[in-house]
């Protein structure tokens, strides 16, 4: 079995940041640290109602008439 510097029971420290152009900045400041093992960065997925959201501003959306005109085109 190896083992790894990086195990479960490291306490871990999540650091939420509004203005994305002080990344690096903040990055470089937390590798300063003394005891920082590593630094990730990891980016939100927008859920799919946000890109639902996002198709309907854009105009990304169908319309149909009647629920049987929806569904002859559905499955064709």
């Amino acid at each position: 079995m190896s083992t790894s510097s990086n195990t479960i029971s490291s306490p871990k420290l999540i650091v939420t940041i509004d203005d994305t152009t002080m990344l690096n900045k903040i990055k470089n400041a937390i590798k300063m640290l003394r005891g920082v093992g590593s630094i990730s960065v990891v980016t939100p997925q927008k859920s799919d109602l946000d890109l639902a959201h996002e198709d309907v501003k854009a105009g990304r959306v169908t319309k149909w008439n009647s629920v049987d005109e929806l569904f002859d085109t559905v499955l064709k």
